[in-house]
């Protein structure tokens, strides 16, 4: 029996241009899945793409480090921003839970408003969702709803947790970074180590995307269109298929 593979294009809905390449990387490549903030304000323009492209599976990327929570957070935010002092409150002790669960639950609510439909899953940017402190939390959340959770095994926020939500056997962050290393090389790389370790179920994070000038904002913009050449390259698919996994979603899990 073939092993599952989920490729995932986080940060739907950040840029048009993340919009459209997420769409062709699915459309004309090996994308399977994608996951959407909720609070980015080219979201519709996502949901409206996707309609085109029933096949990908969307979940929802839980924001906390950038853009304008859908909720009041006056201890998260700076003049109405989220950002990364959020690690400077984790190391001080004093990540505002309830604010949090507050903004988790009003982002779920606007991707069942926006998309008709509960996500696919749930992860997070820049793996919030793997904090100490949040991981237990946003693990029950995912019960409750009955729906996977990308989970970062290797993280130590999962130990003695006892109910950890549906989710791959193994979470792969490692086919990012600059345009001269992201490959098709790098990818199969990937693939032959989980290989090795005989998962029957693996995720691979990734982040395609043509550019524009929303897109030139973010420190990762020209490595994110190396990505989706890679990603919608002529023998990838075939050489997924050699390998023994079968493309495959969340809901497949």
């Amino acid at each position: 029996m073939p092993s599952l593979l989920i490729i995932n294009a986080d940060d739907f809905g950040l840029s048009k241009s993340v919009n459209y390449g997420i769409v062709d990387a699915h459309r004309y490549g090996v994308v399977t899945s994608t996951t959407a903030m909720m609070n980015m304000q080219n979201i519709q323009h996502a949901a409206e793409l996707a309609i085109q492209v029933p096949t990908l599976a969307i979940g929802m990327h839980f924001v906390l480090t950038t853009g304008t929570p859908l909720t009041v957070m006056p201890t998260l935010t700076r003049e109405g921003k989220l950002g990364k002092w959020l690690w400077e409150l984790e190391a001080e002790g004093q990540l505002p839970l309830d604010e949090i669960m507050a903004e988790l639950n009003a982002q779920y609510q606007r991707f069942n408003d926006v998309f008709g439909r509960p996500p696919s899953h749930i992860d997070s940017h820049h793996h919030i969702h793997m904090i100490a402190q949040l991981f237990p939390l946003i693990a029950e959340f995912a019960n409750q709803k009955g729906i996977p959770l990308r989970v970062y095994h290797e993280h130590n926020s999962t130990e003695n947790i006892l109910n950890i939500p549906r989710s791959t056997d193994y979470f792969s962050p490692d086919f990012y970074g600059e345009p001269s290393s992201v490959s098709e090389a790098l990818f199969l790389s990937i693939l032959d180590r989980s290989t090795k370790q005989g998962y029957q179920s693996i995720e691979i994070m990734c982040h395609p995307a043509f550019i524009d000038n929303d897109l030139l904002m973010s420190g990762y913009a020209y490595q994110r269109l190396t990505e989706l050449e890679v990603l919608t390259g002529k023998g990838l698919k075939q050489a997924i298929r050699d390998r023994g996994y079968q493309l495959a979603t969340y809901l497949d899990l």
